[in-house]
């Protein structure tokens, strides 16, 4: 059987160099999602030569190995345990690269089904930051709606900041940006969360204190969107790998016109300028929610990140 353990943050290192290993930006398997997610997911990790295996057992569905090299003794090691359970092995978050070293070692062994609810949206650097053409014109519309309601501000979230609920006057890294608090954000998220009022997004705001608690351990970097002097909308991410940037969370408040689009904007933008290597920013899966594609979509993606299940025959 596999020595399968909990994640932890002495895990960071290692997992991070397989996910840049396998050269795929998804962001489902990404260290930090797997760590604040993990009391939602209950995820369990192991290490295969150069291959990083996630399993939840709960779901008796299994990821696909991420790193480089021949994934064939990783690949064998889940169908093992599988079989010993007296299961069929379920492989989850294939995409069309990973396929290609699949299919030729499985292909008659497994059945490959579209995941379309898991596909993660990947937008060019460039076209977040300056939403220009014509296909953008209604995000440009949204930035004008909002800069007319009241003067802006977005502050850098940042962990050594001042503990106090209120925006600093120190600047952030790059000397560019005034800084907030982290304790500043959860008065926001528990803001947002009050008004939401709803008890299925429970995961999720467990997921964002688990950020906050460990925030500079995780690597997170955040803002906060400010109107008429108080914050109408937070965001943050981590990097994914060299090139491109997880957006983890992105929340406006109710009725503020134009907050979503200017907090992506400004984020994207201070991000360009912070890590100028980031090309592209994978905002993750609309997990098949009707309003949360149309948002996603209306941004026109440059790639569609295709998932798929492979499920044994």
């Amino acid at each position: 059987m596999i020595e399968w353990k909990d994640i932890e943050l002495s895990d960071k290192p290692e997992i991070e160099e397989k996910i840049c290993a396998s050269g795929c930006h998804g962001a489902d398997y990404g260290f930090a999602n797997l760590y604040i997610w993990r009391k939602a997911y209950r995820p369990k990790i192991a290490f295969c030569g150069s291959r990083l295996l996630v399993g939840m057992p709960q779901w008796k569905v299994y990821a696909y190995p991420k790193g480089d090299g021949d994934p064939a003794p990783s690949i064998e090691l889940l169908l093992r345990e599988a079989h010993e359970r007296g299961e069929k092995l379920r492989i989850r978050g294939l995409t069309d690269k990973t396929l290609e070293e699949f299919l030729p070692l499985y292909d008659d062994r497994f059945e490959i089904v579209e995941d379309r609810d898991n596909a993660d949206y990947i937008y060019m650097t460039e076209k977040l930051c300056e939403l220009a053409g014509r296909k953008l014109s209604s995000k440009r519309n949204h930035i004008k709606h909002f800069e007319r309601n009241g003067p802006w501000e977005f502050h850098r979230i940042t962990a050594h900041s001042c503990e106090c609920i209120n925006s600093c006057s120190d600047t952030a890294q790059t000397g560019e940006y005034r800084s907030s608090s982290i304790a500043e954000a959860r008065a926001f998220v528990a803001e947002f969360y009050k008004e939401k009022d709803d008890p299925g997004l429970a995961d999720e705001a467990t997921a964002i204190e688990e950020m906050f608690e460990h925030y500079a351990e995780l690597g997170f970097i955040g803002g906060l969107l400010y109107q008429n002097g108080i914050p109408v909308a937070f965001t943050a991410g981590t990097k994914l790998d060299n090139e491109v940037f997880d957006v983890h969370f992105e929340k406006a408040l109710p009725g503020v016109e134009g907050g979503y689009t200017m907090v992506n904007r400004e984020f994207a933008r201070m991000i360009r300028a912070e890590l100028p290597g980031i090309v592209a920013f994978n905002r993750e899966e609309d997990m098949g929610i009707e309003g949360l594609r149309k948002a996603k979509e209306s941004y026109h993606p440059d790639i569609l990140l295709m998932k798929y299940f492979a499920i044994e025959k």
